[in-house]
């Protein structure tokens, strides 16, 4: 056989499996038995009971047909020690995923993601269907992670995609789905339009300052501004697969299309995606191969919510804007221009923002190609050879316009003719990674080996392009198209495009080895040994050794456990080793890469002082090298009482060593400070659990009742700073000695004087004090990150009736409510709404409140107060689920083989203390955030 006829293409290949599929086939006449299951751990795979590892798994059935465009948001509350927290509801927008704590300062904390055996780019989820997903496994231990070495010190995620089964006729299935989104009502007290102005009237500014009580009091304006900016939003999808293999041969095909507007006006997210998995083995199944194709293109309308600039933020107009101003004020960009310069105030930023709606224009369009082939021959029975060359594509274009006759482009026109800006920028990544593997396998007698060798490369390039034209033409402008552009002249250097480009690469070589022996199934040990060079470091500082052992005791297959009937499994584990991480500063895989952070850099500037061109320079440092984290873990799995009752135990320790800081330098040098390995320790420790139990079990009557839980604990603790005194300040958190990572560092906030209205804060003596001082500040024993986290549910059925339902809980943790404190600040009073609390400020009349003066000489202070830092604790219902499944009998005769209805919402419920529009959020302090939404769904899935 020649090298060429071994060469197929993917739609050859699929091609011949529909063929094969629709041959008549083999009955399978191996009897049906319990199999112990699969997991996958990094570059091989075992059984379940064979594995000393921590790893956590959910299946295609929660994951599939949740109205959610990123699969990241599915899995909350579903795994322990996984904490998935939505950074914005912004359709298709990236999570924040934290396994087991943050283990680094200032490096990045996102796990390595791998989508089937490739290592992929963690930013483009939005692209993904979801329902192509067959299983998510998250790695936790050293056993586990190690062989991803310096990329797996934050935890990995593994997807597999769904695949065909051999001997199997052609499947089709076609899933739809419906639902409505709507906003999450805060629980601010805002005032509606006669009590603004009551507000304003006694605080002497605003239109309420010229007004009298009675024409306050029939002043019937009163303009909901959440509903001008928010919608109830259309979710659609529709999703069709076809299954089908032979004897050597199968495939799997999927088309889904999903159509998400955002709760919030001009936002949403419209995606299409094909994928084609192909699977196949020569005759004597000593060659198998697959070919992993996966296209996605997606349309993305994003809102850039610039906290600071209120004139751009269209959540800040939703709810902080004066509510007796009317809609209708709005016309045009250029009559809001000329009502602003009358008034010269923000109070028309409602307006501003209308205005934003219909002369603003964002979109970002993407596409991403994954493949990924798989081959693997059988040189003897005992020698295998794997190879598996993988790559990724990724094509963005994103286009921002600012019209030519909005509103903004008055305003910063200045002395020019033509005003307005369009961006169009274009973002291309490519990630290449290639593997070649030995396996060798032996067992004889009660010994079993398995043994590995590694080589793999890895590749990332990222070429930019951006422009900025500044200068728009109203009567030919048509965005994304380059018309309306206004030509540059010799006396006018303002029309002048600016442009810019950039080129990043990373790379990195490995060589890894791993061994798996067993002995009568009862014990267990499993070893790996990796090392690792990048172009992140200089000098033999690129190279960095990690490695992990591990090792099981299968008690429920001692003979003394043979008279012990409750037990069906039961096993103990440990493991211990170390990963790396390589990425100094957080951001995309290409932070830190340019200007390398191992070399001074000298740049061209203009010059501070003089104003004329002069040098700027970046100092780094040829000592960094890679963080590394030591983990030991101790875990146990379980199954009880005819497997009803099942769950996994686990307590860890890990610990992160050389951490990337800040170290101060003295500012003669031209900087504070330089990134730079320390002796600074962080650890995290903790426990796992996870648990289910068949209630109800009964196949004659056809029902059944299964409760789940999962919980974790994680405690953190720093030591080892060197500098200021064992404590790094930034800003309103603290890291030091025997704290935590970022903790809270803040006044403590009393309440108020009732003698002059003024705010009183305790001193560091434990005195109240109306002016306290920066030594005043303390450690307020919580930060942003949750010490409990889990989830819990449950699954019915009854016949063809199925419910089931995950709730979702952190606790323990604390966020500044920076929405809150600007409703509380009457210095607002002038242009923006606030709490009506504050018709209840302290005056001479009224002393006994809880809420200070309006004139408070010291309220500045309360931002760096624990006035507003909240308990962000919550119990969400995150999903219930209530099916439908069409009885067989109806189906018979047709070409229905299954068919079901569902009806199901998402986040439904939530109690907490927290006031804002969604609690859940992994911000230290919340501010204008794109809440996430609540969605109820309607959805059809047939099976042909």
């Amino acid at each position: 056989m020649n090298v060429k006829s071994c060469v197929l293409s993917a739609g050859a290949l699929f091609f011949i499996g529909q063929i094969v599929a629709g041959q008549k086939l083999k009955k399978d006449t191996v009897k049906v038995r319990d199999i112990d299951e699969v997991i996958v751990l990094g570059y091989r795979s075992m059984t379940k009971k064979n594995a000393a590892t921590s790893v956590a798994t959910i299946d295609s059935k929660t994951i599939e047909n949740r109205p959610n465009a990123n699969v990241m948001n599915i899995i909350q509350g579903q795994l322990a020690g996984v904490n998935v927290t939505a950074s914005t509801g912004q359709p298709g927008a990236k999570p924040t995923v934290v396994i087991r704590g943050v283990g680094t300062y200032s490096g990045n904390s996102d796990p390595l993601y791998v989508i089937d055996g490739f290592p992929s780019n963690s930013d483009n989820f939005r692209s993904i269907n979801p329902n192509d997903i067959d299983t998510f496994s998250v790695l936790k231990d050293a056993a586990a992670i190690a062989e991803y070495g310096s990329r797996g010190s934050n935890g990995v995620i593994l997807i597999t995609t769904k695949k065909g089964k051999f001997n199997q006729n052609m499947r089709v299935r076609y899933s739809n789905q419906f639902g409505i989104s709507f906003l999450q009502d805060p629980k601010y007290n805002l005032s509606d339009s006669k009590e603004f102005l009551s507000l304003q009237k006694i605080y002497g500014v605003g239109a309420g300052a010229k007004m009298t009580d009675e024409q306050i009091a029939s002043y019937n304006i009163n303009t909901d501004w959440k509903k001008v900016f928010f919608r109830p939003a259309i979710t659609q999808s529709h999703d069709l697969s076809l299954e089908s293999g032979g004897r050597n041969i199968n495939s799997y095909t999927s088309i889904g299309y999903l159509e998400n507007e955002g709760i919030l006006r001009t936002t949403g997210l419209k995606r299409f995606t094909v994928r084609n998995n192909i699977n196949g083995k020569s005759e004597n199944e000593r060659f198998k191969y697959s070919l992993v194709t996966g296209l996605g293109f997606s349309k993305n309308n994003e809102a850039i919510l610039d906290a600071g600039a209120v004139n751009r933020n269209f959540i800040l107009g939703a709810y902080r804007s004066a509510p007796y101003l009317s809609p209708d004020l709005y016309q045009n960009g250029q009559q809001l221009f000329d009502l602003y310069s009358k008034d010269g105030t923000l109070l028309y930023t409602p307006l501003m923002l209308m205005d934003k709606l219909v002369n603003y224009n964002n979109l970002t369009e993407e596409m991403r190609l994954d493949m990924a082939a798989n081959l693997s021959y059988k040189i003897t029975n005992d020698l295998t050879a794997k190879a598996r060359t993988s790559g990724q594509y990724l094509n963005t274009w994103f286009n921002q316009a600012e019209y030519p006759l909005s509103f903004n482009a008055f305003l910063f026109k200045g002395a020019q003719e033509f005003s307005g800006f369009e961006d169009m920028n274009q973002r291309r990544e490519f990630l290449f990674n290639n593997l070649w593997q030995l396996e060798y396998f032996k067992a004889f007698g009660k010994h079993t080996f398995t043994l590995q060798g590694n080589a793999e490369y890895n590749y990332s390039q990222l070429n930019t392009n951006n422009n900025r034209q500044k200068g728009l033409d109203p009567k030919t402008f048509v965005p994304g198209t380059g018309s309306g552009y206004i030509a540059d002249t010799s006396n006018n250097d303002f029309y002048v495009s600016a442009t810019s480009a950039s080129k990043l690469k990373w790379a990195m070589i490995s060589y890894f080895a791993s061994l798996d022996y067993d002995f009568s199934k009862k014990y267990g040990i499993t070893g790996v040994l990796r090392r690792d060079g990048t172009n992140r470091f200089f000098g033999d500082k690129q190279w960095g050794t990690f490695w992990s052992v591990g090792g099981r005791w299968n008690i429920d297959e001692e003979e003394f456990m043979q008279n012990v009937k409750f037990v069906d499994a039961f096993k103990i584990r440990a493991s211990y080793g170390t990963q790396g991480n390589q990425r100094i500063v957080d951001g995309s895989i290409y932070a830190g890469l340019n200007p390398p952070a191992y070399t001074n850099i000298y740049s061209v500037t203009n010059n501070t002082y003089s104003g004329n061109q002069g040098y700027a320079i970046a100092f780094g440092d040829k000592e960094l090298r890679w963080e590394t984290t030591k983990q030991y873990n101790i875990g146990s799995d379980f199954e009880f009482f005819k497997r009803r009752l099942r769950g996994s135990f686990d307590y860890y320790v890990k610990d992160t060593h050389d951490l990337y800081l800040p170290d101060p330098t003295a500012p003669v040098s031209g900087t504070l400070s330089i990134v730079r390995n320390t002796d600074v320790v962080l650890q995290n420790k903790g426990i796992e659990l996870n648990l289910a139990y068949d209630v109800i079990r009964n196949k004659e009557n056809d029902i059944s009742l299964t409760f789940r839980v999962n919980g974790s604990i994680n405690n953190q603790n720093i030591s080892g700073i060197q500098s200021g005194n064992g404590r790094i300040t930034d800003g309103l958190v603290v890291t030091e000695n025997g704290g935590l990572l970022r903790e809270y560092f803040l006044y403590k906030y009393l309440g108020v004087n009732p003698s002059d209205g003024n705010l009183l804060f305790e001193d560091a003596d434990g005195n109240p004090t109306e002016s306290p001082k920066d030594s005043d500040r303390k450690r307020m024993g919580v930060n942003k990150l949750p010490k409990y986290q889990g989830g819990f549910g449950f699954d019915f059925s009854y016949k063809n009736f199925f419910v089931s339902s995950t709730f979702t809980f952190v606790a323990k943790l604390k966020r500044i409510d920076g929405d809150m404190s600007d409703i509380y600040n009457p210095n607002n009073l002038a242009s923006f709404n606030v709490d009506r609390d504050l018709l209840n400020a302290w005056t001479t009349t009224n002393t006994n409140t809880d809420v200070p003066s309006l004139k408070a000489a010291n309220v500045g202070l309360q931002g760096n107060s624990d006035r507003f830092l909240v308990d962000a604790s919550y119990l969400r219902l995150r999903n219930v689920q209530l099916g439908y499944r069409i009885p067989k009998r109806f189906l018979k005769g047709t070409f229905i083989s299954d068919m079901s209805f569902t009806l199901q919402g998402e986040n439904l419920l939530t109690f907490t203390k927290w006031r804002g529009y969604d609690v859940e959020s992994p911000n230290g302090s919340d501010q204008q955030r794109y809440p996430s939404p609540r969605v109820v769904t309607f959805g059809f899935d047939v099976k042909f």
